[in-house]
């Protein structure tokens, strides 16, 4: 028997190998399909446990990340010198020693144009940004250095008492909102649509700045002033640098179409709702 085996083997050499081959592509791809199985249930369970970002504690700890930078407009010679196609982004003038922008290797007369993704083009929303952003949570920057773009990554720490505290306003919108929820139908249609996020709104107050505006219930907010809004920690970033009085835009999805709203925000001085 075992001749006779030996003896075909030799004779089909060919189709042995080919047998051979496809059970072990087989085998192959079982594991790989069970090994991306296992990673996306492992990503689905970790979107099921991440916690929500929590409104109170976003306007207590508001302002208090610190990367130890000061930061000016930039002008049309910096823009020019650093072949930049706009005056836009923050112009570092200083940078603190020992701070977490110096650890990031960012240095004077560095022009920071985005911040976790986002365009930044004015000073402001930089502060804006970083005052949104969680302390020991890490950040990431594409800086124009002289005649190249970095990306530069960076932990904030938590703002110095010496230094004078960023100043909270938090203008009222008039709205409450959450994040899209992974598996949505508002997901799906983000998804669709190629963004990498929105924020969703659940409940618009009467007489209040969003209902004058037009903004309704379930309509998903994509961007912010002409920045992309791809979460809840962002719109409260940006909401929270504006100022009573202030006229933003803001592009939202409702139902399977795009519209542009214009909303005039208020005071809120009991700051009990955005």
């Amino acid at each position: 028997m075992k001749t006779d085996m030996g003896y075909w083997l030799r004779k089909n050499r060919l189709i042995a190998v080919t047998i051979i081959s496809l059970a072990l592509n087989v085998v192959a791809a079982f594991i790989i399909y069970q090994d991306s199985k296992i990673t996306i249930d492992s990503h689905e369970k970790n979107l099921i446990k991440a916690e929500p970002l929590d409104y109170e504690t976003f306007k207590n700890r508001w302002g208090n990340a610190w990367l130890g930078l000061e930061v000016a407009d930039v002008t049309l010679e910096v823009a020019l010198r650093k072949s930049l196609d706009r005056a836009e982004g923050a112009y570092v003038k200083t940078v603190a020693a020992g701070s977490p922008a110096q650890k990031a290797d960012i240095a004077p007369t560095d022009v920071i144009l985005s911040f976790n993704g986002r365009k930044i083009r004015t000073p402001e929303q930089l502060q804006s940004d970083l005052s949104g952003s969680e302390v020991s949570g890490e950040v990431y920057m594409c800086v124009a250095k002289d005649d190249y773009r970095l990306t530069v990554y960076a932990v904030p720490e938590e703002r110095p008492a010496y230094l004078t505290p960023v100043t909270k306003t938090f203008p009222r919108l008039g709205i409450e909102v959450a994040e899209v929820t992974f598996g949505s139908d508002e997901a799906e249609k983000l998804q669709e649509a190629a963004k990498a996020g929105g924020v969703l709104v659940e409940m618009v107050l009467a007489d209040s700045p969003a209902e004058k505006a037009g903004l309704q219930k379930d309509d998903v907010i994509m961007s912010f002033n002409s920045r992309k809004t791809r979460t809840l920690r962002e719109f409260l970033s940006d909401l929270a640098g504006c100022q009573p009085g202030d006229n933003v835009r803001m592009c939202i999805m409702r139902d399977d179409y795009r519209k542009t709203i214009y909303v005039t925000l208020e005071d809120d001085s009991i700051f009990l709702e955005i």
